[in-house]
């Protein structure tokens, strides 16, 4: 650890590619020490296993908190070695900086897990490998995801960088980098999803956990950078590094919701994480207990690079210099932990750790007070911060001041309605999904819409039937609707600390994605405004259909899900925009076949994202997980019908030897029938790992779906003693198929779109 540090110290001082390398030495040897199960090291003895296969005890190296620090680190280097030239455009001076960013963060990892000491001596032995870690998609799923997350870091240092020295070719640097991290966060979250659906007895593949979530925000600010090249008029420098930033600040946040033990206590995920928290009721006073915790420095690490990287981002928007030694802080927080160990945080007063955290800000605040200011507009941030004293959200108030500087400081604030509409939807969100009180969210709202209330007049006539209006809405909408989605998937999760609110993501995005898919339509029809015109005036009737026929796509469409409004009505307000989506991308596919590759590839992409999203509503919004509707006992050797099918119990399988994991095996032999026919022998079971279980799901695949089996592990024992009974949660998944196929166009094409050699910003 001594000899990587020191070199992550000197390679930000002087990059040098040819020793860059030796940051990623500590997870290399850890990762052999588990391979070779050297159990005199601690991570070893608690979660290395001899009899583990040689994949899954590589798999244990990131099954605590240090295996994944050393991981990152070691993306880090990789991605400095290979992007160690010049990017396009890119200036000697801004060139040394990114790459100084970049050591530089790989050296706070460093620190940070040397913090953890991952290398000290075992003091006996620990429980192995959490049972849901070992599978196969848990060998790769973990490092891919690390990938994107440094790639949206890399981003971020590009952006920084720029800002501070030269933003010339800033676009093409940040495309050039946002297509692979585009790929792997696409391919990190789909492997993800799928060792849900094959492992986990959900029923499904997602469920809006907190950590799958998390991982879900880096990839739609991915996705809204990536379609800044295509809104109409000219975006600004500020606006592409201010993306590229959020990336990065997102993948700290979605690491530190996957991290932060006690906080987001309610994800399945929390077999990574070592603490307990109760209350504070809310994310940054829970931040606050983790800072007594030895792991309390790497959770302050993601916490205080986040505010920074806004503090970053409204200096440079104010436009007034501010020290270059800000950028230290991280690393400095880090040997701070080093020497005084991982609780030296305890005790500082949240409001300290902001304003330091925001220093760059508030220098270049001070700054430009000679200047003077038209401090009027000053009021709206300043109801951001006496709002934040009624409801204590010290998370919630940097957002809302980040959209409330983000409007002040446009040159032409009446025409900063980006900022205004994503601070109303930041108060909508934390009031549908109850974070805040509603009069609380209705003065936020008001301050944020209240510029309007003066504007003059506007000379110009806006008209939907005009073409270059139609365009403008159908360009501009994958840019705003995706950063709305955004903001309220991110305030959804940040008031998840106690429960997963699957309603309020499915019931409140539904709006945002049907106006993504009413997008796409209305682009393929450009050249007939009268079409989308007309295509315009019908929106509401999709909202009739949604009320009088939602109930009607069967399953548990009937089910209420928020309100009074059930599943298969939220479902319908979506699927009929994705329907009218899928003809209208083939459409633009076979426009530009030939002409545009990159254009052709992108719409690939499109299409691959509606047929994820009609598979989504058909195998997810509308069925409920929750319901004993789904639960079916069966009697040995008699068959029960349950919605058109027919199950047999014929025996009990158990296994003992030849495992490949777990102890012993339990599962259920059923024959499923149709219509009388015989269609498949299943086996649900269960996997005993000492004194913990793992359901392994069984499935059936039809031309529709699947169906899937799952048996409920608390029965073993009678199973075993010879009960003829047996109850299964039966799931029938319609569509789940264009979900991975899906999921698949939009590897393939993104992959390509990156593997292709033309210029980077077609």
């Amino acid at each position: 650890m001594p000899l990587a540090v020191f070199v992550a110290a000197w390679v930000t001082y002087r990059p040098d590619a040819r020793v860059t390398w030796v940051i990623a030495l500590p997870f290399i040897v850890l990762a052999a020490m588990f391979t070779m199960n050297m159990d005199t090291i601690h991570l070893v003895a608690w979660y290395g296993g001899e009899e583990l296969p040689m994949r899954y005890r590589f798999a244990a190296t990131w099954a605590a908190r240090e295996g994944p620090i050393l991981l990152w680190a070691a993306w880090m280097a990789l991605l400095s070695t290979l992007l160690r030239n010049p990017l396009s455009g890119e200036s000697s001076e801004t060139h040394l900086m990114r790459m100084r960013l970049m050591n530089g963060f790989s050296m706070t990892l460093l620190l940070v897990a040397w913090i953890l000491q991952p290398f000290k001596a075992a003091e006996g032995q620990g429980p192995g490998l959490n049972e849901l870690l070992q599978t196969d998609l848990m060998v790769i799923h973990p490092p891919l995801i690390f990938l994107a997350y440094s790639l949206c870091l890399t981003l971020t240092f590009i952006a920084i960088s720029s800002m501070l020295t030269n933003f010339d070719g800033i676009k093409d640097r940040l495309i050039q980098v946002a297509r692979p991290a585009f790929f792997f966060a696409t391919l990190g979250i789909g492997l993800g999803g799928l060792w849900a659906y094959l492992i986990l007895d959900w029923g499904g593949y997602w469920a809006w956990d907190p950590v799958e979530t998390g991982s879900l925000l880096p990839w739609i600010c991915l996705v809204m950078l990536l379609h800044l090249r295509t809104r109409p008029g000219k975006t600004s420098n500020h606006m592409w590094a201010g993306i590229a930033m959020a990336c990065g600040a997102l993948a700290l946040f979605a690491t530190m919701v996957t991290r932060a033990g006690g906080v987001w206590a309610v994800s399945v995920h929390t077999f990574v994480v070592n603490s307990s928290g109760t209350p504070p009721t809310d994310v940054f006073g829970r931040m606050m207990v983790i800072l007594s915790d030895v792991s309390g420095i790497e959770v302050m690490v993601y916490l205080i690079g986040i505010i920074q990287l806004v503090g970053l981002f409204l200096a440079s928007r104010l436009g007034f210099e501010f020290s270059k030694y800000w950028l230290f802080l991280l690393p400095f927080i880090a040997v701070l932990g080093v020497i005084g160990g991982g609780d030296v945080l305890d005790g500082f007063y949240p409001t300290i750790l902001v304003i330091i955290a925001l220093g760059p800000f508030v220098e270049a605040g001070i700054r430009s007070l000679p200047e003077g200011h038209d401090w009027i507009w000053f009021a709206i941030p300043g109801v951001m911060v006496v709002l934040r004293f009624i409801h204590g959200m010290v998370l919630f108030e940097l957002l809302s001041l980040l959209f409330a500087f983000g409007l002040i400081f446009e040159k032409d604030r009446f025409k900063a309605w980006g900022w205004a509409t994503a601070g109303v939807t930041l108060f909508l969100a934390a009031s549908w999904s109850g974070m805040l009180e509603i009069w609380i969210c209705a003065i936020g709202m008001t301050a944020f819409i209240s510029p309007w209330f003066f504007a003059e007049e506007s000379e110009g006539k806006f008209s939907f039937k005009e073409r270059k209006y139609q365009q403008r809405i159908a360009l501009w909408t994958p840019v705003v609707a995706v950063g709305l989605y955004l903001v309220l998937t991110l305030v959804i999760l940040m008031s998840s600390i106690d429960s997963i609110q699957f309603a309020a993501h499915e019931l409140y995005g539904a709006p945002f994605i049907a106006a993504m898919m009413i997008a796409l339509t209305m682009w393929s029809m450009r050249d007939k405004p009268q079409r989308v015109f007309m295509l315009m005036l019908s929106i509401p009737l999709i909202l009739v259909a949604a009320w009088y026929f939602g109930d009607s796509l069967g399953y548990d469409s009937t089910d209420i899900l928020g309100a009074s409004l059930s599943r298969g009505q939220i479902g319908m307000v979506v699927l009929l925009p994705a329907l009218l989506a899928v003809p209208a991308t083939i459409s633009l596919i076979k426009e530009n076949t030939g002409k545009k590759p990159i254009s052709m590839l992108a719409h690939l992409i499109h299409l691959g994202l509606v047929l994820m999203i009609i598979g989504h509503v058909m195998s997810t919004t509308i069925i409920d997980r929750g319901t004993y509707s789904h639960s079916v006992t069966l009697i040995k050797n008699e068959k029960v019908e349950w919605e058109g099918y027919e199950f047999e119990f014929i025996e009990v399988v158990t296994k003992t030897d030849g495992l490949e994991v777990g102890d012993g095996y339990l599962g259920a032999e059923i024959n499923v029938y149709e219509d009388g026919e015989l269609i498949e022998t299943v086996e649900p079971g269960v996997t005993r790992f000492d004194d913990k279980s793992r359901s392994e799901v069984d499935r059936i695949s039809l031309w529709h779906g699947d169906i899937v089996l799952i048996m409920d592990g608390t029965q073993a024992r009678s199973l075993m003693e010879g009960s003829d009974l047996v109850r299964i949660m039966v799931y029938d998944l319609p569509g789940i198929h264009l979900v991975w196929g899906g999921w698949t166009l939009m590897l393939l094409s993104s992959l390509a779109i990156w593997l292709n050699r033309g210029e980077p910003t077609h």
